[in-house]
């Protein structure tokens, strides 16, 4: 086959995988960057892939050109996913390796194609009807994907990483078996019954495990959702109770306010003006209420860890302009706020730090913007914008902003820890 007619079809392949590599890619992971930066990850991608199977087109013999430059640009594609996603780093290496399962189904299948639609076609003719057999099954399973499986998936955190580990194990073993299966399939250059089936039990496998892993994410989704329902009732119950202190002081105030007004109205019918002034100087008694923003549970959230703060000799700065009715859920400001509250406390009482803790809540156009931050130790680590260590409040963070298109980010600069939550509301 003459080079240019080599370039041609490695052009044609490379555009095919990339389309399949890209949506594959979107569909999967959880944007990190912003758009601009995200499109240049995945366009060097697409350069990465034509390289790669113009060199493999050119420099490779039949049976291995094809299964080598897919190799390498998959791998290349994985590390671009890895990056570009916010995700938890076990749970983008499970969905990317399923992926890659499904890639190589896909392409197995297309080669049995062609040995029976087109067995002794050109190989210009070939690579055309792979493609599309190749096109069809995969973007069909992604679309799949896309309206039945991606909601299920977002919604469980990708920070389990025991349960992500054993299933990106499963995955992988059926992708390395997929990888050999299709070598075989590619070298046999036609149909060999026993081959076949073998392909065709494994996929029946395949099937059926990802029947289980589904009902096991299923049962992940199931116990975050029962945590964060537990985890918002005490945070709501610690807010009815400041709550209700807040009353009590506030009615105690009020009355002592009646006493207080009748001394002073007797003291001016006297003509007692230095006792008046006397008096106000000694009683330091004014009622103290939480006003930062509109919002009644902004303020009372604000307000409980100001007065946990006071108590454990930490310094707490609060902003917010929350207006009264906002369109974030108030048991969804419960779990990012309280939880982004509740971590900046720990990590103060674990440092014996006196502060500061600063929370700023800001309105910007149709977004909320919640920014806590903190003191924090060396041994706080972040991977992809997120602590490395984390626990049930982090996975209560992600799961509320999830609903909103959230994005979070978390950065260290000089030993101070600021973790920033931006809400679609």
């Amino acid at each position: 086959m003459p080079s240019i007619q080599k370039i041609i079809i490695a052009f044609f392949v490379s555009l095919l995988f990339f389309a399949t590599h890209l949506t594959a890619g979107l569909l999967l992971q959880e944007r990190k960057y912003s758009l601009k930066k995200t499109a240049l990850l995945w366009g060097s991608a697409g350069i990465f892939l034509f390289l790669d199977l113009c060199f493999c087109f050119v420099f490779l013999s039949k049976p291995w050109r094809m299964l080598v430059a897919l190799m390498l640009s998959y791998l290349y594609f994985w590390g671009i996913f890895i990056c570009a996603s916010a995700d938890g780093f076990w749970k983008k290496c499970y969905l990317w390796i399923t992926y890659g399962c499904v890639f190589c189904v896909s392409l197995s299948v297309s080669f049995y194609g062609c040995y029976l639609l087109v067995p002794n076609g050109s190989d210009a003719f070939v690579y055309f009807i792979r493609g599309v057999l190749y096109g069809v099954i995969c973007f069909a399973i992604l679309f799949a994907y896309h309206k039945y499986g991606r909601p299920l998936i977002r919604d469980v955190s990708g920070f389990r990483t025991k349960n992500w580990i054993s299933l990106s194990v499963v995955s992988a073993i059926y992708f390395f078996t997929f990888v050999i299966l299709l070598s075989k399939i590619s070298a046999d250059n036609g149909i060999n019954p026993n081959t076949l089936l073998l392909f065709s039990l494994l996929v029946c496998s395949f099937a059926l495990a990802n029947i289980l892993i589904i009902s096991n994410i299923y049962q992940m989704r199931k116990e975050a959702r029962d945590e964060l329902v537990r985890q918002n009732v005490e945070y709501l119950m610690s807010y009815v109770e400041n709550a209700r202190k807040n009353e009590q002081e506030s009615r105690r105030i009020r009355h002592n306010l009646r006493h207080h007004t009748e001394r002073i109205a007797a003291m001016a019918r006297e003509g007692n003006t230095e006792g008046i002034l006397a008096y106000l100087g000694h009683n330091k008694e004014a009622p103290e209420f939480p006003a930062w923003c509109p919002n009644a549970t902004v303020n009372g959230i604000l307000g409980s860890y100001a007065e946990k703060a006071k108590k454990a000799g930490v310094e707490y700065i609060a902003q917010a302009d929350t207006p009264e009715q906002s369109e974030v859920a108030d048991v969804d400001f419960v779990a990012i706020l309280a939880n982004l509250l509740e971590n900046a406390l720990n990590a103060c009482v674990a440092l014996k730090s006196s502060g500061p803790i600063r929370v700023h809540i800001r309105n910007v156009g149709n977004k909320t913007v919640i920014a806590v931050s903190n003191p924090c130790g060396a041994d706080l680590k972040l991977e992809n914008g997120l602590p490395i260590a984390r626990g049930i409040g982090i996975d209560s963070i992600i799961s509320s902003s999830v609903r909103y298109q959230g994005d979070i980010n978390y950065k260290i600069q000089e030993g101070i820890c600021t973790a920033c939550v931006i809400l679609n509301p």
